[in-house]
C-alpha cells in the first residue's frame, strides 16, 4: 500500500513541475550503482540425446576375493538425428580393458577413448547416421567398493553393485551380490548412455559357482554347466525398458513357483523362508489381474519375479520383471500378523505400467513414476480391504507430507534440484499420491481409468512427461485441465483453509465461508472443487462447489436446518483445515457419515476431552466397537475418563477387545490399557494368556507389562521369549537387556542381524546403552566386535554409521567417565589414589583407548 501511495505522490510532483519555467541547475554524471548479477537458474531438463541404444549384451563374472566384477559389453546403439563420429558412455570408476567397435563377422576394430573415471570419450572410426547401428565392444572390470560414498533419504548408497559375505566368514550371513540400478548407478558394473528416456533391450550372461541361483531382468533361456565348476546362466529380456530397471541377483536362494496369466510369477528367498513366501508374496497373480483390468492394459512384460536380498539400501525397486525387496520381507505368520507388507508389493508391481512400460522422460518428472505407485497402495488397499482402510492409508500419506511440507514443498514436476535423488521424497511419493487420488475424484472413476489408459497407451515403451499426462485426461475428459495441473504439479505448497457454517432459521438458509489463509507469498491461490453433504430429515443431500476466491461464501436454502453440513464430503483435498463444528454436530457425523475420516475426524475431536454420562462418553463407548479396527484402536487412546470413572462398565469391553479382537493391532493396545488402568496382581493370569496369542506384538506388550512390574519374573521368562524372532518381540528383549549385566551379547548379535526396518536401529541404539552400563571389560570389547563387524559388512550406509554411531557413543561414556575420576582427561600422576581406584582409572583408560584404536580401524 505504501509503495503505491508514494508512486502516485511523485507523479503528482513531476505533473506540477512540467507546467513551471524550466530551471537550469548543474548537473553531475550520476553515479551508476552496480548492479547484482542474479543467480543462475537451474533447470534440470531431459538429457539431450546424441545416440539412442537399442541392445546390451553382458557376459559378467565375479571375483569374490576382490568384490569386483569381470565384465564384457556389446552395446548396440545408433546416432538420434544428427550424424557424429564420436560416443560418450557412462562407466563409473572401472578399469578399461579394451574399447573397440565390434563388426557383424565379430572382428574387432580398437577405437582411441579417453577416459575421466565418469565418462569414456570414444572416437568412432567415421561419422555415422542416424540409419546406421554400431556395436561397440568394451571389456572393463568394475570396482564397485573403491568408490565414494553416494546415496540420498530413499537409496541410501549409490555405488550400484554390492557384494555381501563375499569371503563367506560371516556364518550369520548368506554369500550374494545384487545390484541397485535407480537413478544412475547401473554405469558402475556396465557402460551404458544413463538415462531414464533411454530404451533397450537386453541380454545378459552370468557365470558362477554352481552352487548359487541367479535372476535377472526377462526369462532364463538356458543354464549350461562348465568344466571348471561353474555354470553360465542366461537372461533375455525382449522388451525395451530403461538402464536403471537393468538388474541381477546371485546367491542361494529358495525359488518359490507361482503363475499368472501362463506366465511365471516367482519369489525368490532365503531356504528357511520358503514355507512362507507364499503367505507373504502369494496376492501377487491378484493384483496383476486387479491392476490389469483396472488399467485396461494387460501386464504387458515376460514375467514377474520378486527376491529378498540382505542388507538392501532402500526399501524396494522395480526392476523390470525382477523386483528387488529387502529382507523386511521374510516374515513367519507371527510377524506377518503383526504388519504385512502388501504396500510394497503393489507399489512396486504398478511400476511395471508407471516408471517401466511408460518412464518418465526425466528425473524432474518422477512423480509419473513414484506418485502412481503410492496411489496403488490405495487401490490395492480399496479394491481388497475397504474404502476405510484405503483412506486410512492415503490418510497416513497426508500426515507425512504434511510433515515434510513444513520444511520443504517444492513442486511435483521438480525443475530445479541439487541433486537428482533429492526428488526421492515425500513430494513426490506421498503428495502426488494424494493428488492423483484428488484427480480421480474430480474428474470420476470412469474417466480417470479411461485417462490412464489413453496415457499408457500412447507412451507404451517410451517415456512421457507431466504434459503428456494433462493431455491423456484433457482428450477423455473433454476439459482444459491446466489449472488443476498447474497448481497441483507445477507448483508447490497446499492451501491452507477455514470453513464455518451458519444457519439462518428465519430465511432458512446455510451458509458457508471457506478461506484461504495460505502464505500467498510461496503458495498459489487454489481453485479447489469439492462436494457438501447436507444431511436433514433422514436424508442426505450433495451439492458440489468450486472455491477459488480467498474468502468465499456459499448459500444454500433447505427445508429446516441442517444435522449436519459437511463440507469436502470425499476427505479428497490436500490441505489442513478448521472447522467450527458443534460437538452435537460430530457426534452426528460418527454416527451417519459413510466414511472412515468422518468417523475418525469426529471421535479426535470429541474423544479429547469428555465427561463421564455424556453424549461424548457414550461417542467413545460406541467407537470401541467400530466396524473398522483402527477407529477401535483410536478410540482406547481416549479411554481414561472411562476406565479411572466406570472401571467395572468398560473393563469387559477392554479385556475382550485384548482376547478377541480380530486386529492384532486392538489387541495389543487394549493389553496397554489394561496394563495402565487396572491392577497387576488382579489380572496376572489374563497377561499370561496373553503371552500365548498367535500375535508378536501382544506377547511383547504382555511381557512389557510383566517386566514393568516383576522384573524377576521378566528376566526367568526372557530367555524363552529369545526363541522367536518376532520384531516387536527382539525388539522389547533389546529394551529390557539394555539395563542388565549379563552376558547378553549373542543375544544381541542375533537381533542386530534379524531386526527389520523398523527395529534395527533401536537395538542398536539399546545395545550401546548395555554396553555403557557394563562393568565387564570382556563383555564390552565382544559387543564393541560385534559393531565393528557389523559396521563392516552391510551395504546400507545408514546402518554403517549406526554400528559406528554407537560404538563412539560407547567409547565417549568411558572417556568421560576416566575424566570424572581423574578431574581430567589423563589420569594425574603422582596423585594419591586407593587400589580400586587405581584399578577402575587403568581399566577405563584401556577401554577408552581400544575402543578408540577399533573405532579409527573402520574409519580408515
Amino acid at each position: 500500500m505504501i509503495k503505491r501511495i508514494l508512486s502516485l505522490f511523485f507523479g503528482i510532483f513531476l505533473y506540477s513541475c512540467s507546467i513551471k519555467p524550466p530551471t537550469v541547475v548543474q548537473q553531475t554524471a550520476p553515479v551508476l550503482q552496480e548492479e547484482k548479477i542474479p543467480e543462475k537458474e537451474v533447470f534440470r531438463a531431459s538429457y539431450t540425446k546424441n545416440f539412442d541404444l537399442t541392445h546390451t549384451r553382458l557376459n559378467v563374472a565375479f571375483n569374490w576375493k576382490k568384490k569386483q566384477l569381470i565384465g564384457e559389453a556389446s552395446i548396440i546403439l545408433h546416432p538420434h538425428f544428427y550424424s557424429t563420429d564420436s560416443l560418450l558412455l557412462n562407466a563409473r570408476g572401472m578399469d578399461l580393458i579394451e574399447v573397440a567397435l565390434l563388426s557383424s563377422k565379430n572382428s574387432k576394430l580398437p577405437l582411441p577413448f579417453t577416459y575421466d573415471s565418469l565418462i569414456i570419450h570414444i572416437k568412432l572410426d567415421r561419422a555415422y547416421t542416424r540409419e546406421e547401428s554400431l556395436t561397440i565392444f568394451i571389456r572393463y572390470i568394475s570396482k564397485p567398493d573403491d568408490l565414494p560414498e553416494g546415496g540420498s533419504f530413499t537409496i541410501k548408497n549409490d555405488k550400484g553393485l554390492y557384494f555381501i559375505n563375499a569371503d563367506s566368514l560371516d556364518a550369520e550371513y548368506p554369500t550374494q551380490v545384487w545390484t541397485q540400478g535407480e537413478t544412475e548407478s547401473n554405469s558402475v558394473w556396465f557402460p551404458t548412455i544413463e538415462d531414464p528416456g533411454q530404451k533397450m533391450t537386453q541380454e545378459i550372461y552370468m557365470t558362477i559357482d554352481t552352487a548359487f541361483t541367479t535372476m535377472s531382468n526377462g526369462l532364463l533361456i538356458s543354464s549350461v554347466n562348465n568344466s571348471d565348476g561353474t555354470k553360465t546362466d542366461y537372461w533375455k529380456q525382449s522388451l525395451p525398458a530403461s538402464p536403471y530397471l537393468t538388474m541381477i541377483a546371485v546367491g542361494k536362494f529358495a525359488v518359490v513357483k507361482d503363475s499368472w496369466k501362463n506366465i511365471d510369477v516367482n519369489y525368490y528367498v532365503d531356504p528357511p523362508f520358503e514355507k512362507y513366501a507364499k503367505m507373504v508374496f502369494g496376492k501377487t497373480p491378484e493384483m496383476m489381474s486387479f491392476f490389469s483390468d483396472k488399467l485396461g492394459v494387460q501386464f504387458p512384460w515376460e514375467k514377474y519375479s520378486q527376491i529378498v536380498v540382505h542388507d538392501y539400501i532402500s526399501g524396494a525397486m522395480e526392476n523390470t520383471t525382477a523386483v528387488i525387496h529387502g529382507t523386511n520381507m521374510q516374515q513367519d505368520p507371527g510377524d506377518y500378523m503383526d504388519g504385512n507388507f502388501e504396500n510394497y508389493i503393489s507399489h512396486e508391481l504398478f511400476h511395471h505400467w508407471f516408471g517401466d512400460l511408460v518412464t518418465c522422460e526425466s528425473w524432474s518428472n518422477i512423480a509419473l513414476n513414484e506418485s502412481f505407485a503410492n496411489y496403488s497402495e490405495y487401490l490395492w488397499r480399496e479394491y481388497k480391504y475397504s474404502r476405510d482402510d484405503a483412506d486410512r492409508l492415503s490418510q497416513a500419506d497426508l500426515g507425512i507430507y504434511l510433515y515434510t511440507a513444513a520444511k520443504k514443498d517444492p513442486p511435483l514436476f521438480r525443475s530445479k534440484y541439487n541433486f537428482r535423488e533429492d526428488v526421492y521424497d515425500a513430494i513426490s511419493y506421498d503428495k502426488g499420491g494424494r493428488i492423483l487420488h484428488m484427480l480421480r475424484k474430480y474428474v470420476g472413476d470412469e474417466a480417470f481409468f479411461a485417462s490412464l489408459n489413453d496415457y499408457l497407451t500412447a507412451h507404451r515403451f517410451g517415456t512421457a512427461e507431466i504434459d503428456d499426462l494433462r493431455m491423456s485426461f484433457e482428450k477423455i475428459t473433454g476439459e482444459d485441465l491446466n489449472w488443476f495441473f498447474n497448481q497441483w504439479f507445477m507448483k508447490g505448497g497446499h492451501p491452507v483453509i477455514n470453513i464455518d457454517y451458519n444457519w439462518n432459521d428465519s430465511l432458512h438458509r446455510e451458509t458457508i465461508t471457506i478461506k484461504q489463509i495460505q502464505k500467498f507469498s510461496s503458495n498459489p491461490l487454489y481453485k479447489l472443487p469439492l462436494e457438501v453433504d447436507f444431511y436433514y430429515d433422514g436424508k442426505v443431500r450433495r451439492e458440489k462447489i468450486v472455491v477459488e476466491d480467498a474468502i468465499q461464501k456459499f448459500q444454500f436454502d433447505l427445508p429446516m436446518k441442517p444435522n449436519l453440513v459437511n463440507a469436502d464430503a470425499e476427505k479428497m483435498l490436500v490441505c489442513t483445515k478448521t472447522e467450527n463444528k458443534t460437538t452435537q454436530e460430530y457426534i452426528f457425523q460418527y454416527d451417519h457419515a459413510p466414511l472412515y475420516l468422518d468417523r475418525f475426524e469426529a471421535l479426535a475431536k470429541v474423544g479429547v476431552s469428555y465427561t463421564i454420562n455424556t453424549p461424548e462418553a457414550d461417542l467413545v463407548m460406541r467407537a470401541l466397537h467400530d466396524k473398522y479396527s483402527v477407529i477401535r484402536q483410536n478410540a482406547l487412546n481416549f479411554i481414561s475418563e472411562l476406565a479411572l470413572n466406570k472401571p467395572d462398565t468398560v473393563k469387559q469391553v477392554i479385556f475382550s477387545m485384548a482376547k478377541s479382537d480380530s486386529s492384532a493391532d486392538v489387541r495389543e493396545k487394549a493389553l496397554t490399557v489394561i496394563g495402565k488402568y487396572y491392577s497387576y496382581s488382579d489380572n496376572i493370569l489374563f497377561i499370561n494368556d496373553a503371552l500365548k496369542d498367535s500375535s508378536y506384538k501382544v506377547k511383547a506388550r504382555a511381557f512389557k507389562i510383566i517386566s514393568d512390574k516383576d522384573i524377576e519374573r521378566a528376566k526367568a521368562m526372557a530367555p524363552d521369549l529369545e526363541c522367536d524372532s518376532g520384531q516387536a518381540i527382539l525388539a522389547k528383549l533389546s529394551e529390557f537387556y539394555s539395563t542388565t549385566t549379563e552376558d547378553k551379547t549373542t543375544f544381541y548379535r542375533k537381533a542386530i542381524r534379524l531386526g527389520g526396518l523398523y527395529t534395527r536401529y533401536q537395538i542398536i541404539g539399546d545395545f550401546g546403552k548395555y554396553l555403557k552400563n557394563s562393568t565387564d571389560t570382556s563383555i564390552i570389547l565382544k559387543g564393541a566386535d560385534i559393531l565393528v563387524e557389523r559396521a563392516k559388512r552391510p551395504a546400507s550406509k545408514n546402518y554403517r554409521s549406526s554400528c559406528l554411531n554407537t560404538l563412539k557413543d560407547v567409547q565417549r561414556s568411558f572417556k568421560k567417565r576416566l575424566a570424572d575420576e581423574t578431574g581430567e582427561e589423563t589420569p594425574e600422576k603422582g596423585k594419591s589414589q586407593t587400589p580400586e581406584k587405581i584399578a577402575l582409572i587403568q581399566k577405563l583408560t584401556f577401554l577408552s583407548k581400544t575402543l578408540e584404536d577399533k573405532i579409527s580401524a573402520i574409519d580408515k
